[in-house]
């Protein structure tokens, strides 16, 4: 097998010569994790993993949002002590990285759905630009973001008051 080609083109769960067991059921998260990095998927590989991560750090803020509001009717006591809870810097940052999420997953989802429509723009060169600005997209919106709601919140607090 060390003459073949390393290419990921492996099913998956069926190891292939590119990744070799990498996959396989019950290889175990740390190895998976340590071979991510090695795929040569490049730009687009991490738009990948950055629209999963985004998307994943979404539903993580609307599923504790639901919750905690869900504390309003249930244990108003306990909802009073979440809000407490929520004036504190570090959720400042938080709600920082979640405008972040939002911003770089929606921007990529547009892009894939655009890209759907004109199947084109699926080319490999094509999807390369479309990603680069698609991020140049998002830091052109998301630095000005984060600069306003930083400020405020070092010198008003998070709730800008």
């Amino acid at each position: 097998m060390a003459d073949v080609e390393r290419t990921p083109s492996a099913r998956w769960g069926q190891p292939g010569p590119a990744l070799e067991g990498t996959w396989a059921p019950g290889a175990g998260l740390g190895r998976v994790l340590r071979e991510i990095p090695r795929y040569r998927g490049r730009v687009h590989q991490w738009a990948w993993v950055a629209n999963r991560v985004a998307g994943l750090g979404t539903l993580l803020f609307l599923t504790v949002h639901i919750l905690d509001t869900s504390l309003v009717y249930f244990a108003p006591t306990w909802y009073e002590h979440a809000l407490a809870l929520y004036r504190h810097p570090l959720f400042g940052l938080g709600e920082i990285i979640l405008v972040g999420c939002v911003l770089w997953h929606g921007l990529n989802g547009l892009r894939i759905a655009i890209s759907d429509f004109r199947p084109r723009l699926w080319a490999v060169e094509t999807q390369a630009r479309l990603i680069l600005w698609t991020f140049v997209a998002f830091l052109a919106l998301y630095i000005p973001a984060s600069i306003i709601m930083g400020n405020t919140i070092l010198h008003k607090g998070i709730l800008g008051r």
